[in-house]
């Protein structure tokens, strides 16, 4: 079994806060109720609107223009939680907030635990404060016990493409090792790393 440390050195980009964002399980929540809640006053409305055609007067005119009001309203907001350019802006709002962001990170993936170092900062997670990881073609995202995102690992944080393999599979063995462990204990040697702290270059294995 291995007991490897890998580190992984990077730029954090815009992009990374971007699929850190979109994974937001609160995100997802308020986009999913904005749908239903346009779908059942779209529903409504059309039956307001077929009572109006049938007998056309005040009492359905009004109601009818109420309930296109708020479907317009609730698919507005199914729309900008859907879409990448809002986003992508709120991103760019937040990396530009954060000189920490802006910095050079390096990450070491150890068999304890993974450490994010920056300039005049160290914090360290137990792999007990995660329940998995997610994968996608740019990163690694670390999810906590509520599927929250936590913290990225960038695979172009990596020396060599072909450490990628290497990466996966000592996520995947120190989380499984953690698995069964006590409650998740808090980062130290530093304030905790936000989850909107992913990034961009090189890094190496050890």
């Amino acid at each position: 079994m291995m007991q490897q440390t890998l580190t992984l050195r990077y730029v954090p980009e815009i992009d990374d806060l971007v699929e850190l964002l979109a994974g937001s399980p609160e995100r997802r929540r308020l986009r999913n109720q904005a749908v239903r809640n346009a779908v059942a006053v779209l529903l409504l409305l059309c039956f307001v609107v077929w009572l109006g055609t049938v007998e056309p007067t005040w009492d359905t005119l009004l109601p009818a223009l109420f309930l296109a009001v708020s479907f317009g309203n609730y698919a507005l907001r199914a729309f900008a939680f859907s879409s990448r350019r809002g986003l992508r802006r709120k991103a760019r709002a937040i990396w530009q907030r954060s000189p920490k962001l802006q910095q050079a990170h390096e990450e070491e993936i150890g068999p304890e635990a993974l450490t994010l170092r920056t300039e005049g900062l160290s914090c360290t997670h137990a792999w007990s404060q995660f329940g998995k990881f997610r994968e996608s073609s740019r990163q690694f995202i670390l999810l906590d016990h509520s599927g929250k995102p936590s913290v990225v690992v960038p695979k172009r944080g990596l020396s060599d493409t072909t450490l990628v393999p290497v990466c996966r599979a000592l996520l995947t063995q120190y989380l499984a090792g953690a698995s069964a462990s006590g409650p998740a204990t808090a980062p130290t040697d530093g304030s905790p790393a936000p989850a909107s702290e992913p990034g961009s270059q090189r890094g190496r294995s050890t």
